[in-house]
């Protein structure tokens, strides 16, 4: 034994705990699980299962454990609560299992549950009053049936809460209905520390919830990114001096004189980093250029209107749309040289390859959803020419060998030899859908490289942010 195993060994358990409690990385947690057994006891499972809670089912035993045990839940981090609909077919849940008992997890039809929901409402306010050390909260109102005074006393507590930096809520407030004192939820809200904000939901653009959201959006003076529906065009005039990171997404149904009203939420912000606008029809680049964009992801009028701008982004690194055709004169204005993923809905002629390769020689990653028929030879040599290349997704090398399974196998090794970084490819497509991911594994031997590929179940998709889902 180490001496600091030994002088750790040697701590109070009350001591060594709360030190412990400071530790927020799972890794590091169990890297602190290996110093001792003792130790190992402690760590595991009291801390390693109470940092992260990403869930979707209902748990009503799970959150009568945590409202029990202050102890735990005031070490949660993040709190990520779906509705069962929202939730993607690659969401993976992540909740305790060795301190909560069976009858804790969903075992079949309650009697009253009316009385259970009761309940477990009051149990998810009672766990928010501990979670004292809380970073990120992700909470969709469908999960659970609040009324209007429990959504303010949800956003009270959230106000006191100063470490908390993310914040995602969806669904329709009660609290913000037409109906309600709107003075009530704008004396609860208090969150100046918030980095990363986003607002689901068709409350957000109803013209009543207008001063409320501003006033949101007014106490939010540290706030870098926001997720927003367009149609919430109540605060186009305003302005955020810290934005960087803006998502613009369709809630309901909008217009093109709705869209276009964003143009001058634009122009007050020159400074924005990443831009998610879908749908963007109307809106065109600013006088200011948005020299600062480095991620892009908009419909072809943004684009085209490049082409008569004075000032243009400086050096994009991923771009999102619709083809890589351009109106005459806007290609020679866009500087592509550092882009590094590429996102395309279609491709639909060799010609288009030849540009991506002339205008994009740095991309590690590409994605082309849907493309004609090439032969495998023109994708060998297309792909080739980006160095980098790491991913490529898409069904276009399944289409040039027919969707046959063992002529893949040969096409993967050529792909390989000819792109000596790739790591991942799509899998075919089942239904429209590519649900399994292509995994390239090198392994230096005795005797040289060994390659050899696995089929694997994509990666969770817990993201929030559009700009980063698109771009996994």
């Amino acid at each position: 034994m180490t001496a600091t195993q030994n002088y750790l060994s040697k701590l109070p358990l009350e001591i060594l705990d709360t030190i412990i409690s400071d530790l927020d990385e799972h890794s590091d947690l169990i890297a602190l699980a290996l110093a001792s057994k003792a130790v190992s006891r402690l760590v595991i499972p009291r801390h390693s299962e109470y940092r992260v809670l990403r869930i979707r089912h209902r748990f009503p035993g799970l959150w009568a454990h945590l409202a029990k045990r202050a102890d735990l839940s005031r070490n949660l981090r993040e709190i990520h609560v779906f509705s069962q609909k929202a939730a993607n077919s690659n969401f993976s849940e992540h909740y305790p299992l060795t301190l909560v008992s069976s009858a804790a997890l969903p075992s079949g039809t309650l009697t009253d549950l009316l009385k259970e929901e009761e309940e477990r409402v009051g149990n998810v306010l009672t766990v928010m009053g501990y979670t004292q050390r809380l970073e990120a909260f992700q909470w969709d109102f469908r999960y659970a049936h609040m009324n209007a005074d429990q959504e303010i006393q949800l956003i009270s507590t959230l106000s006191g809460i100063p470490s908390v930096s993310q914040l995602v809520l969806a669904g329709e407030l009660r609290c913000l209905a037409p109906s309600s004192d709107s003075h009530v939820f704008q004396m609860a809200w208090n969150m100046p520390n918030l980095h990363d904000l986003t607002l689901m939901g068709n409350i957000w653009s109803a013209p009543a919830t207008a001063l409320s959201l501003k006033h949101v959006l007014k106490q939010s003076i540290q706030l870098k990114r926001l997720q927003i529906p367009i149609e919430a065009i109540s605060i186009c005039d305003f302005i955020i001096p810290t934005l960087r990171q803006l998502s613009l997404f369709l809630q309901s149904g909008t217009t093109v004189r709705v869209i276009k009203q964003w143009n001058t939420f634009l122009e007050n912000h020159p400074l924005l980093e990443d831009l998610w606008c879908n749908p963007s029809s109307t809106m065109v680049l600013p006088r200011n250029g948005l020299v600062k964009l480095k991620r892009l992801s908009v419909e072809r009028n943004f684009i085209d209107s490049f082409r008569d701008a004075e000032h243009v982004p400086a050096s994009l690194e991923c771009l999102q749309y619709s083809s890589f055709n351009f109106r005459d004169g806007v290609l020679s204005r866009c500087n592509f040289k550092n882009l590094r993923k590429l996102y395309l809905s279609s491709v639909a002629g060799e010609d288009e390859l030849s540009a991506i390769a002339a205008s994009c020689p740095a991309l590690n990653w590409l994605h082309i959803v849907e493309c004609v028929k090439f032969e495998l030879n023109i994708w060998l040599d297309f792909l080739s020419s980006f160095p980098g290349l790491e991913v490529f997704r898409g069904p276009g090398i399944w289409i040039s060998i027919d969707e046959d399974n063992d002529r893949m196998h040969m096409a993967i090794m050529q792909v390989v030899q000819r792109c000596p970084n790739l790591r991942e490819l799509d899998h075919r497509n089942v239904h429209g859908r590519s649900r399994k991911t292509i995994v390239i594994i090198k392994e230096q031997r005795e005797d040289g490289l060994h390659v050899r590929y696995e089929i694997q179940r994509p990666r969770s998709r817990g993201q929030v942010y559009l700009m980063d889902d698109t771009f996994t």
